[in-house]
């Protein structure tokens, strides 16, 4: 991270990303001007709440944070609009460099985990764990619910290139996948890895996936002995983590939907009340920004919950501007869930199980680490691939 006058930090993840985003628009406009138009426009939308903002409360380092917020939430878009461009234009560059982008970003993740378990980079909960360590491993990524975003996407990628190609390497996977998920030890990473080892077989079931088969009863039945260890060993586990007593705490204290939405509930209020007490009509079209959040707070300016801060942060315009870029990005795939091609029904899964991550842990919708990857494997789905021959 690098610091600049007036407090101004700016990610080095961001001065690289940000050449890649200009790359990939200057693509687009050589086709489309209009839809070059039409980010430019949603761009100035995002920003335009938290820029009139700044006239009054001239916070420099909040405005730059308020306009990496608006390339973060575009971004994924404009990476389906390139994707959807270059397979215009070159079909075959889009299929091979896609795949293998998927495949080194799945690696980097692997590689960050493997470093985490040697002790080295962050964990993905400072306070907890053995000698105050911290609870999980991230390597040298820092925010654990975004990784915890591309793990979702990039195992299930994985997973899905197995189930289809090389059947064998798909049950030690599955098994990689559930240790790789404890190692993170967030929610949304442990649940997701068993929801990938059982969901991926059957939404590859394709026009048979409503129907009762022999899959579904050969994947209920492990399903149910999981289950069954894992209420038997959840004590010794959550003990091992560090998360037992974290656990017990929260359900006496707050109960059961706290303990889901890890205290985002009691966030979720403060900041929709602060919000709403002062909020002009202006302000409730086009937001106020975490430059208008630091008015009410002093360190904490999100709920963690995507909705609620898009709401805040962009408005009802912004919203709606964020809702329609992922409804036309994600349509492709599912109108296409039932042919024979190799990635639709990955896509339309890992789609699904992200956009219901957005209210439990959020950092989906707003992720600059999971922004491209999800721009661009919904972009695959213009790959003319041919047809799907499974094991």
């Amino acid at each position: 991270m690098l610091q600049f006058y007036g407090g101004v930090d700016l990610k080095i993840s961001l001065l690289y990303k940000l050449p890649l985003v200009a790359c990939m628009l200057v693509i687009i406009a050589l086709k489309s001007r209009t839809i070059l138009l039409l980010i430019i426009l949603a761009f100035i939308v995002l920003i335009l709440g938290p820029a009139f903002k700044f006239t009054s409360n001239h916070k420099v380092a909040f405005l730059f944070n308020d306009i990496s917020l608006a390339i973060k939430v575009i971004t994924p878009f404009i990476t389906f609009y390139f994707c959807k461009t270059i397979a215009k234009i070159y079909p075959d560059i889009l299929g091979t460099y896609g795949i293998r982008a998927l495949w080194i970003n799945f690696l980097a993740i692997l590689f960050n985990l493997v470093i985490g378990v040697l002790g080295f980079g962050y964990p993905s909960y400072d306070d907890g764990g053995e000698d105050g360590q911290g609870i999980g491993v991230n390597g040298f990524y820092i925010a654990g619910n975004e990784l915890s975003g591309c793990f979702v996407l990039l195992f299930g990628f994985i997973l899905h290139y197995f189930w289809n190609y090389q059947r064998f390497y798909f049950y030690p996977f599955s098994l990689l996948t559930i240790v790789c998920g404890a190692l993170i030890a967030t929610k949304t990473a442990m649940l997701a890895s068993f929801m990938l080892i059982f969901l991926v077989p059957i939404v590859n079931e394709r026009q048979y996936l409503f129907h009762f088969t022999k899959l579904k009863v050969k994947l209920f039945f492990p399903l149910v002995i999981g289950c069954a260890l894992a209420t038997y060993f959840i004590l010794d586990f959550l003990k091992t983590v560090g998360l037992h007593d974290k656990i017990v705490w929260v359900l006496q204290e707050k109960g059961i939907l706290d303990l889901i939405f890890s205290g985002r509930l009691e966030l979720v209020s403060k900041i929709l009340d602060s919000f709403m007490s002062g909020a002009s009509w202006f302000e409730y079209l086009f937001g106020i920004g975490t430059i208008g959040m630091s008015g009410y707070f002093t360190t904490k300016y999100s709920s963690e919950v995507d909705p609620i801060d898009l709401f805040v942060y962009v408005g009802v315009l912004g919203s709606l501007i964020v809702y329609i870029s992922v409804f036309i990005m994600i349509l492709p795939a599912f109108l296409m869930s039932k042919k024979d091609r190799f990635l639709p029904p990955i896509i339309v899964l890992v789609n699904l199980i992200l956009l219901v991550l957005c209210f439990f842990s959020g950092h989906i919708l707003n992720s600059g680490m999971l922004g491209p990857i999800w721009g661009l494997i919904n972009g695959m789905i213009f790959v003319k691939m041919s047809p799907l021959k499974q094991q």
